[in-house]
């Protein structure tokens, strides 16, 4: 067994695809509906789909207001996560937590994708 996909629902497709673009993945479109697909250097696909698509298959689908998952980019240096966090901002997404020396370790920082979950950002000190 392996994990080989994370899948995410959008209220925005369009806005989700440039957000995560910002993070470094380069979400295409596939097929005729509002599936999106890429797959990190890791190997792990990240998939991105409308909330009208889920509910071709699952009319009574509501999208969550929290979800207690965090996807994690681990970045080169304590510098690429002050610029990318920069970058996310200023391209108008919320900041959750701004770039810290967290106590394990690492450089960390938290901001919030267009459908409000969060993504950190991280390098070793």
């Amino acid at each position: 067994m392996s994990l080989d996909a994370i899948g995410i629902v959008s209220g925005d497709v369009a806005k989700s695809v440039e957000f995560y673009a910002l993070v470094g993945i380069a979400l295409t479109k596939a097929g005729d509906h509002d599936h999106y697909d890429a797959t990190t250097p890791s190997g792990i696909r990240i998939m991105l789909d409308s909330v009208e698509l889920i509910r071709t298959f699952d009319p009574t689908y509501q999208k969550p207001t929290a979800s207690g998952v965090v996807l994690c980019f681990k970045q080169d240096s304590a510098a690429a996560v002050d610029a990318l966090y920069a970058r996310i901002t200023a391209a108008g997404f919320a900041g959750k937590k701004p770039p810290w020396n967290a106590f394990w370790g690492q450089r960390y920082a938290c901001v919030l994708d267009p459908d409000g979950n969060q993504i950190d950002l991280f390098a070793p000190l």
